[in-house]
């Protein structure tokens, strides 16, 4: 039962995104093409800034409903991920280690990536125009460490899994 709820909640996710970009397509490249009418013989400057402000509209457009099919599956992924694991661990407590385990894992991980960053904008070529708080850059900062120690796990594990087969 489980299985077909996740198939049939995907397929509304995908038929969602086929929708609003088919709807993106067909109602904003009359837009655009109606405000590329507009310009006519209008100097290139303008033409320019009128191009560059109906792109903005467009990505504006794009990005929001990436952003809310994103939310979607991810919110799908976790609550579907939650009760499978509550529902293994109702039927047979043990499963519930491994789990566990690499959760606590991932949350120091995480709470040692996020300790090594700090809120101090590094200083670099343009530095100065740009306008971050400093709780932006730890976050920054924390998700670079993060993938910095993930990659290093990764390596470590591939070293170790092709040396473990040489002494088998």
């Amino acid at each position: 039962m489980l299985e077909k709820i996740v198939k049939i909640t995907g397929y509304v996710i995908l038929g969602l995104a086929a929708i609003i970009s088919v709807l993106f397509f067909l109602k904003d490249a009359k837009v655009l093409q109606n405000g590329l009418d507009a310009l006519g013989d209008a100097p290139s400057e303008i033409k320019i800034a009128e191009i560059d402000k109906m792109a903005t509209d467009w990505s504006a457009i794009i990005v929001t409903s990436s952003i809310v099919i994103f939310i979607l599956a991810a919110a799908t992924i976790l609550l579907f991920s939650l009760y499978n694991f509550i529902r293994n661990t109702i039927d047979n407590p043990k499963s519930a280690i491994k789990p566990t385990i690499v959760l606590v894992l991932s949350a120091i991980v995480i709470i040692i990536s996020y300790s090594l960053a700090s809120d101090i904008m590094p200083d670099f070529l343009g530095a100065e125009k740009l306008s971050i708080s400093g709780n932006t850059i730890k976050l920054v900062e924390a998700s670079l460490y993060l993938v910095y120690i993930l990659f290093g796990i990764s390596i470590v594990a591939l070293i170790y899994t092709e040396v473990s087969k040489i002494f088998r």
